[in-house]
């Protein structure tokens, strides 16, 4: 565990808080060679308009022992944007461990599966209530096919003419909601889909993770399956952890 941080005057601080705040020249703050974390040129540019917009709202983590930064590699590259120089001094978050409980921190800082799922029902009335775009909230247009696809409330708040695109990578989702509500329609019977049953909830999410669709998605088309059964038996493997041939 990172060492804690000393207990204030009261005694009342929680012993879990293990981080302190300095002020670091820009140029003494490493970006961490193993970051695995990427981003895109849109997401990019998105983060760079919420920092101009907003200013720095939260501290880049750095470790005092190694010099990296453990969290806050895209904030800061767009920070440097910004400033135009690398010069400038910053207040950070400072914590002091080895180079494995950094990493360790660096990818559950940055795991989306330890930061929970939008209430859409929520999404959609502060959004309503604040006058709130997608702009504003930071969401793309594919965030919007994928996540709101269907939802008058939210797609009258993106209605401009890059939002009509095709997304190849949601086609086969959106495919697949599509199909499943024709069927319905005209069938009105059940004989069109299979219910797969998981063990439990971490189990679903793994699935899910597997074939590529978002954990919180109801709708799994065939040709998705269909790309499980094409894995040559060594990705299977390696996939599920065996170190075997599957068959």
């Amino acid at each position: 565990m990172a060492n804690g941080r000393k207990q204030d005057a009261n005694g009342n601080m929680s012993k879990y808080q293990v981080f302190d705040t300095e002020v670091i020249n820009r140029k003494d703050i490493n970006g961490a060679p193993y970051n695995p974390r990427i981003i895109d040129k849109g997401a990019r540019k998105r983060l760079k308009e919420g920092i101009r917009k907003h200013g720095l709202v939260q501290p880049i983590v750095y470790n005092k022992r190694t010099g990296n930064i453990v969290g806050g590699h895209q904030r800061l590259e767009q920070l440097d944007a910004l400033e135009r120089r690398n010069d400038y001094d910053l207040t950070v978050s400072v914590i002091d461990v080895d180079e494995r409980e950094e990493v360790e921190i660096n990818i559950q800082l940055n795991n989306p599966s330890m930061q929970g799922d939008w209430d859409f029902e929520k999404l959609a009335f502060v959004a309503e209530e604040y006058d709130l775009g997608f702009d504003d909230m930071g969401f793309s247009d594919l965030d919007v096919d994928l996540m709101f696809d269907g939802d008058d409330r939210f797609s009258k708040l993106f209605d401009v003419p890059e939002a009509q695109e095709i997304k190849s990578d949601l086609q086969a989702v959106k495919d697949a909601r599509e199909q499943g509500a024709k069927n319905l329609k005209e069938r009105n019977g059940i004989n069109w889909y299979t219910i797969i049953v998981f063990r439990d909830e971490q189990e679903r999410e793994a699935f899910h993770r597997r074939i590529g669709i978002p954990v919180y998605e109801d709708y799994v088309s065939p040709d998705q399956l269909e790309r499980l059964g094409r894995e040559s038996p060594q990705a299977k493997s390696r996939r599920e952890g065996t170190g075997q041939q599957t068959h």
